[in-house]
This record gives structure tokens, sequence and C-alpha cells, in this order.
């Protein structure tokens, strides 16, 4: 039996596309799955995966250095047939690892390099220059790599480089969110799951929840998620405690169960960079339960709810036409079992993680028999 190892130090031990879609995916093909991760919470197997965790370390410079010796130590340990990478972090002992001679895949799960000059936490005369520095490092290192892209805007950048390139997008795996398909939708939530930031769209939707109640619109806002407490803050907010809830980061399957109480998923997203050419894969899995989206007014975004008539495409700047489409759906069940049925049929007949899987398999085994 092949043994794969997949590695992150950034992402939760089950975190949506590593755990839930790639790794599942490979035990349920015959392959002895590993996970390595950084997060303190200790070894588990769970659903077949042995997940191994290196521990938790304070500060991003010094987390790196232990973790890249760990990560070899575990390497050594395992004697993996192939390495599976997901941080842009790891692209140094990923190069250290492929110089055994082992297989060595790098996920690319965002693009990076626009990332950086739209992060607020970076001076803005920082962005520019480790910009440019991002770039050439992974100029450098990146051709040791079979790369997994998770987006095909990805594509014009990377297609190129690596020892082979593969199109893998980030769409649900139907069986996992079919518990929590419903048909008759009646109780007034709205619900949004995965980092919460005003880029995602936290103001203007607290601004509109405001908008409807004042209209006297009956709503519930249901935020799953790491708790955003420095938005918490707005004044804004003060109105509307008491048709709101956090409920904090929680596993996949816990989260969407709190989604049986809503009648629409939020996916607002600003016109941040790595957005406009990147699909929310939220949307996807709202679409795989039947819950109408309302998300942005991109055109890439526009070709998947507007083209399957699965729900709205809203300016991510006004909070007027987020409330009136919310209005909307939260009124009218017809509308909201219209576009749940049309989201799903889309969702079974194109946008689902079986057309994916097959990609992964085929790049492994091409990869593994060479």
């Amino acid at each position: 039996m092949k043994r794969i190892l997949h590695v992150t130090t950034v992402h939760p031990r089950r975190d949506t596309r590593i755990f839930y879609r790639e790794c599942l995916s490979l035990s349920k093909n015959g392959y002895k799955t590993y996970l390595i991760v950084a997060d303190g919470l200790g070894d588990e197997t769970y659903q077949s995966i042995n997940i191994l965790d290196i521990g938790k370390t304070q500060g991003r410079i010094k987390n790196f250095f232990k973790t890249y010796f760990l990560i070899l130590k575990k390497v050594k340990e395992l004697k993996p047939d192939l390495v599976h990478f997901h941080d842009a972090e790891l692209m140094f002992v990923g190069s250290r690892i492929a110089k055994t001679r082992i297989p060595v895949y790098y996920d690319i799960h965002e693009n990076i390099a626009k990332q950086i000059l739209d992060k607020k936490h970076i001076s803005v005369l920082l962005r520019r220059p480790l910009h440019y520095l991002y770039r050439l490092v992974e100029r450098v290192l990146i051709n040791n790599f079979h790369l997994v892209l998770a987006e095909k805007s990805y594509a014009p950048v990377y297609l190129k480089k690596g020892k082979s390139t593969t199109i893998i997008l980030n769409l649900p795996e139907i069986s996992s969110f079919e518990s929590f398909k419903v048909d008759k939708r009646t109780e007034n939530g709205i619900f949004y799951i995965g980092g919460i930031s005003n880029d995602r769209g936290f103001d203007v939707t607290i601004k509109a929840l405001r908008i409807l109640k004042t209209r006297g619109v009956e709503f519930f806002m249901h935020y799953v998620g790491p708790k955003p407490e420095k938005l918490l803050r707005i004044k804004d907010i003060n109105e509307i405690t008491s048709n709101i809830k956090f409920y904090g980061r929680m596993d996949l399957i816990d989260g969407y169960e709190i989604s049986r109480r809503c009648k629409v998923g939020l996916a607002v997203l600003k016109p941040i960079k790595n957005y406009i050419g990147s699909y929310p894969t939220k949307m996807f899995e709202y679409m795989s339960i039947k819950l109408p989206v309302i998300t942005s007014n991109f055109s890439l975004y526009e070709d998947i709810v507007v083209k399957n008539d699965c729900g709205f495409c809203v300016n991510p700047f006004s909070e007027i036409e987020l409330a009136d489409k919310l209005e909307i759906l939260l009124k009218d069940d017809d509308k909201v079992k219209f576009f749940g049925n049309n989201g799903y049929q889309a969702v079974r007949d194109k946008f689902n993680w079986s057309h994916e899987e097959i990609k992964l398999l085929r790049s492994y085994n091409f990869c593994l028999n060479e």
C-alpha cells in the first residue's frame, strides 16, 4: 500500500480541502494517508486518516525553523512514497524533501503574490517589495514540485512551472453535505461560514442587517468562523445584537448543522485581487445543500449563480442592495425552494468533487508509477 503524507502548518486539521476532500479521497482509494498539522491538539486517527501533530509555537519565524526540522524527522520515520504540502512557507522544507527523490506536490490554494498586495496588516511601503521577494523565492524553488492549482485563474502564472501542473478545483463532495440538504426552509436564518472580515463583507452585511431591522423584517444571522473581536466593537452592530450569533471556528460538519435553520447563504466578498479570480468554496457548498446564494457581482461568480439561477449577485459595497435581496428571500419561500433546487442540480451535474478527485488520483498514479 502506497503511503501519502499531506503537510500543513497553517490550516486546521480538518480543513475542507485538505482533510475532507483530498485526504479522504486518497484513503477511500487505497492509499495509507497521513496528515501533519501544527495545532497543538495532539495526534489522532479520524475517519482512517492518521493525523500527526508537531505542536504549536509562538511566532511565525520561530515556527518556521522548528517545523522545518520536525517535518524532516517525520518524513524520515514514515518513509512516504509521496509528500503533498499546502502552505507557501513549506516550499523550503519541500525542496529539501524533493532532494531525497520523494515526489513532492505543492497545493496552491491562493495566489499569494497577489494577496500580499492587499494585506492590511502589512505596511503599504512594504507590500510591493515583499510581493517581489515572494515571487523571487517562488521562482527559485517551485520547479522542485508537482503543482496543484485550486483555481483556473492561477493557470497563466503556473502552467509552465513545476514538474507538472494539475488544476483541481475546491468543489464540494456531495455525500458529505447530503444530510444538510433541506427541501423546505421555514426559519428566517441567514448563514455564513468561513473567515470573518470586512474584505469578506462583514461591514456591509452588518449595515444590511440594520436596514432589515428598521424595515421590520424578521431574521437571525448565523456566523460560523473565528470570532472577529475587533470588528465587534463597531457601533453598527449594537442595534442587532439580539439578531446575530457568532459560533466561532467549528468543524465543517458541525458548522453546516446550523445551516438547516437558514434560507440564504452569504459569500459577499470585496473586489480584492485574489477574490475576483477565485471561486468562494462556500458558494458551491451552499448550492449542494439547496441553500440559495447571495454573492458578489463579479463576472466569475455571475457565471455560476446567475446562469444557474440559484441566487443573487450584488454590488459588494451596497448594503441597500444586499438588504433588498435578503428581504426577497426571507419573505418568499417559493423563491428559496426554486433557487435551492437549481443550485443543487448544478452541483450534482457539474460542480462537485468527484470530477476533481479523478484528476488528483490520475496525477498521483502517473507520478508514482513513472
